[in-house]
């Protein structure tokens, strides 16, 4: 029995847990992007997957797990060999890798599952060595001669040689590009000139250039050019100009006052600190992240109470100067305070990127286990959601997922005869609507047949002798034990399926509907609330409470007096230009509250619009705009279906945060207001 680990111990495993779960996502997408290459694959996803074995490693060793890091060392020593040309990364080559990276894959799994030290499998590591020391086949000819300048070859590393070298004998003509950037704004100008060559073709290395003044740095960009863009374009489209090409091309030197020699090697890298892309990145515990975010919404409070006391303050100033650099003080604060408030925000928020990615590896890798061919896309994935929403969604859009790929798409012959393309199609959309963000998985399969899940539910007992059909049938799939495999297999057919989806989401206050067509396909729509959401509402008060309304949804206020209020096809509405159009219904009526509702006459209106939908709600008063942070209520709260949280408001207290459309939906849904008597038809 192994010893119990300490605090610290238990600590740093939770730590590289975390550090190490990131890790491997990137990877597996960079291995992805590898393999797509074929035998030619992007230097780029190349460096990027050895970046994130290396960094595996070097977490693995620093908690002691030699396991992980001796597997990571000869997957590492494999990349290494794909990097100079050492190895090829053709089909064995990279089924190596993949194997590595799913061994890595699963000693993490294991150290998560309560393992002191995962030993990898000493197989896979011959396995790893030995597609590392696959010799590529020899070149009918050598690299050609490249005649680059001396200060420039005596900077180069190994590695930059050899993309040299290998650019050079593919035939792709060679730049070096000199940028001289402005002292104060060389970051983004030196960021935007290495964008501009990874995108014209590939950026082999950054170096110190001569600078063109004592208010400027310089800098050069080694740059194979793409087959679509010449040295010249590319130095164009840098913001620099040709230093060196290679073969030579004609070009008209650079307007400049007088020739520099080069600094000397070691003057150049002491001055000059390239940025590097894994700086500015922090792990932070989410603890204080949500301290954070809740200090920012204590900042939008204070702000508020602030502007309320200086709408009460400056009238009774008679000292014009002092109001006005009060006033622009305020200005100041309100633009900080904001820009806070959202920054602190999206400390909370990853781009659904995070997810997807491994649903779209575990989709594809899925095709191929079931023999079948299947394009998966997906569709808005640099939405940003909360992290732990993010967390949460993997399990339930994995269910989704496995059962559109095993129930719906049909194999490729099936397919054939029913006049559809051999390869499937499964799209997953993403897109954020107001305080929600929905999910759309849709596959152009078999479809559904309502009448086939009737009776599968009856066979089942899922549905009683007794019981009365649904009004919708596919709500079905959703019941525990439903399920329509007509075998167990790895992937679905043990009674455990969708009604884990419908249960999750419960969980995450979502829901999930489907629609489809026989022979046409299926739609999964999921639909889940943002767990915390800076908003700008409208405060209103239905008596002694407070509510928030999305500003986003108000399209007007108004007082309106007895002779706008009239009677129109049994509802009573307010006037807009001369005719009734506007439904009215009391907020308090339609949230249930006592002894609540106002006169139409007496009490103001918010009129809401959401798409076709308009209505007028009427309430005790209208307190003005502000910003909150709205927080979700605790499920243990009894509460109307339309309120959706609750936020604190300036001077105090507490406001419930209202759905604008739900509201309509009720709202035009029927009822009357009660009509003022002065009101006519």
């Amino acid at each position: 029995m192994s010893p119990r680990p300490t605090r610290d111990e238990a600590r740093l495993r939770r730590e590289f847990l975390a550090e190490a779960e990131t890790l491997l996502e990137a990877a597996g997408s960079a291995l992805e992007a590898v393999r797509a290459g074929g035998d030619d694959p992007s230097p780029e996803a190349v460096n990027r997957l050895f970046r994130e074995v290396h960094s595996l490693k070097g977490v693995g060793a620093m908690v002691g797990l030699t396991g992980i890091a001796q597997a990571a060392h000869q997957l590492e020593a494999l990349l290494d060999a794909f990097r100079m040309g050492r190895a090829r990364a053709d089909a064995t080559g990279g089924a190596a890798a993949r194997a590595g990276l799913t061994a890595l894959a699963a000693l993490v799994s294991a150290v998560a599952a309560g393992e002191a030290d995962p030993q990898p499998d000493p197989a896979l590591l011959d396995r790893l060595a030995e597609a590392a020391l696959r010799q590529p086949p020899k070149e009918p000819s050598g690299p050609p001669s490249l005649d680059v300048p001396p200060d420039l070859d005596s900077l180069l590393t190994d590695y930059e040689r050899h993309r040299l070298a290998e650019n050079g004998r593919r035939g792709r003509r060679l730049a070096l590009v000199a940028l001289d950037l402005p002292l104060d704004t060389f970051d983004d100008g030196l960021r935007k000139g290495m964008a501009e060559a990874a995108t014209a073709g590939e950026l082999i290395g950054t170096f110190p250039g001569v600078p063109g003044g004592p208010s400027t740095i310089g800098f050069r960009l080694l740059v194979a050019a793409g087959p679509s863009a010449s040295p010249a374009e590319v130095a164009a489209r840098c913001g620099g100009h040709l230093e060196w090409t290679h073969p030579p091309e004609a070009r008209t030197p650079p307007d400049r006052t007088a020739e520099r020699p080069a600094p000397p090697r070691g003057d150049a890298e002491a001055a000059i600190a390239l940025p590097s892309p894994t700086r500015g990145t922090v792990r932070v515990a989410m603890e204080k992240v949500e301290r954070l975010v809740d200090l920012a919404g204590e900042l939008a409070l204070a702000r508020g109470a602030v502007a309320l006391a200086l709408e009460r303050a400056l009238p009774s100033t008679s000292d014009r100067a002092a109001r006005y650099e009060l006033q622009r003080a305020f200005g100041h604060l309100d633009r900080a305070v904001t820009a806070v408030g959202k920054a602190a925000l999206s400390t909370r928020l990853v781009p659904v990127d995070q997810l997807t990615s491994r649903l779209d590896r575990t989709a594809r890798q899925l095709a191929i286990a079931l023999g079948k061919q299947v394009s998966f896309q997906v569709f808005g994935g640099d939405t940003e959601i909360d992290k732990t929403l993010a967390d949460d969604l993997g399990d339930p859009l994995l269910h989704l997922i496995r059962n559109a790929l095993d129930h719906g798409i049909e194999p490729a012959a099936e397919r054939r005869e029913a006049g559809k393309s051999p390869e499937g199609r499964v799209t997953l959309s993403v897109a954020a609507r107001g305080r929600e963000v929905v999910f759309t998985l849709e596959d152009d399969g078999r479809g559904i047949d309502p009448s086939f899940i009737l009776a599968h539910a009856r066979s089942l007992g899922v549905l009683g002798p007794g019981d009365a059909d649904p009004p919708d049938p596919l709500s079905l799939l959703f019941r525990p034990g439903f399920s329509t495999a007509a075998r167990v297999s790895s992937v679905s057919g043990r009674g455990v399926g969708l009604d884990v989806v419908a249960s999750n989401l419960a969980a995450l206050k979502g829901r999930v509907a489907v629609r489809s067509e026989k022979g046409r396909g299926s739609v999964f729509e999921i639909v889940v609330p943002m767990t915390l959401v800076q908003l700008d509402v409208l405060l209103v008060r239905v008596g002694d409470a407070s509510f928030a309304l999305p500003t986003t949804s108000v399209a007007r206020s108004a007082e309106p007096r007895p002779e706008d209020v009239a009677l129109h096809d049994g509802r009573t509405c307010l006037r807009e230009e001369g005719q009734a159009s506007v439904p009215l219904v009391d907020l308090g009526t339609l949230l249930g509250l006592p002894n609540a509702a106002p006169a139409a006459a007496e009490g103001a209106v918010v009129v809401l619009e959401e798409g076709s939908l308009r209505a007028g709600l009427v309430v005790s008063s209208i307190e003005g705009t502000v910003e909150v942070l709205v927080k979700p209520l605790s499920e243990s709260l009894p509460r109307a279906r339309e309120v959706t949280g609750a936020a604190e408001i300036p001077g105090g207290g507490l406001a419930l945060t209202l759905d604008a459309g739900a509201l309509l939906a009720r709202a035009t849904g029927g009822g009357a207001f009660p009509l003022p008597e002065t009101a006519t038809a």
